[in-house]
């Protein structure tokens, strides 16, 4: 057994923990990413780089409240999660059960690395972690010169649909920091450190503008906005990404759901091919 710090305090962890119950996004794509495979998970839980793996992984129920008994059958050695989908309460009954580590954060604010690392940690996998963002940033250098051509100062803006308008991501959402990685600025509303998304009406779509505009979309959800939905409105039509054609559907499953490393190369490899479309 080795300790482990974590959002909740000290736990004692098997050396190489062998069955994992994951609860949250974060900690789902870290292990897909360090190749160990969870034996449960929270029903909400996808990957949208490996998809298929999730059908074949059994459902705990909520994230927020797991079925213990479901959890206990399965004799997981470390469960991990995060303090917003996993209350105290929960926690005390999930370390009855298996060592239980939750972060802070859930990873969709611009703590994704420190998150990942600290996933890794407890996986006993920290090695291979930090060689996996040694490699992410290798590839944020080599995209900043490929975009060389880029004009500098380019305003990069995400966005996403919520029941009463548009969501706005900022420059300290998870997506927003893997653009501040590769350079990009934000427009003056986005470029905010106060919450990860503004929830914005449709009457302020010009805050949202910029050279180029990332779309989260998401085809299976009747409520998600399409590129098809913004070229047809008169109002936004008028924005500046919009008549400059550079506006890039992305999957809100990446970059608003990945929240570690395997989402975070996705969306090195979505403004790669984004840019390369509109040169």
């Amino acid at each position: 057994m080795r300790p482990i710090e974590h959002a909740m305090g000290t736990t004692h962890i098997p050396v190489s923990p062998k069955r994992v119950v994951v609860l949250d996004y974060a900690p789902l794509d870290a292990t897909l990413a360090l190749n160990v495979r969870p034996v449960g998970r929270a029903d909400a839980l996808i990957s949208p780089i490996y998809p298929e793996v999730i059908n074949d992984i059994p459902s705990v129920g909520k994230g927020s409240q797991p079925d213990l008994e479901m959890i206990l059958q399965l004799k997981p050695d470390l469960i991990l999660g995060s303090t917003v989908g996993t209350n105290a309460n929960y926690y005390r009954r999930l370390s009855r059960i298996a060592p239980t580590v939750l972060t802070k954060s859930n990873g969709r604010h611009g703590d994704w690395q420190e998150y990942f690392l600290l996933n890794a940690a407890a996986l006993g996998e920290l090695e291979s972690a930090e060689e996996l963002l040694v490699a992410y940033q290798q590839r944020v250098e080599a995209l900043k010169s490929e975009l060389d051509q880029i004009p500098q100062n380019t305003k990069v803006s995400v966005v996403n649909r919520w029941s009463g308008g548009i969501l706005a991501y900022t420059s300290s959402s998870f997506s927003g920091e893997v653009l501040q990685d590769i350079g990009f600025e934000r427009n003056p509303l986005q470029d905010t450190s106060e919450d990860y998304a503004l929830k914005l009406s449709k009457e302020e779509l010009a805050a949202i503008d910029g050279d180029v505009l990332f779309l989260t979309y998401n085809p299976e959800s009747e409520d998600s906005i399409a590129r098809a939905d913004f070229v047809s409105d008169p109002l936004w039509s008028t924005l500046n990404a919009v008549r400059q054609g550079i506006v890039c559907e992305v999957s809100n499953r990446v970059w608003l759901g990945g929240r570690s490393i395997l989402a975070a190369n996705q969306i090195l490899s979505d403004v790669e091919t984004c840019l390369s479309q509109n040169d």
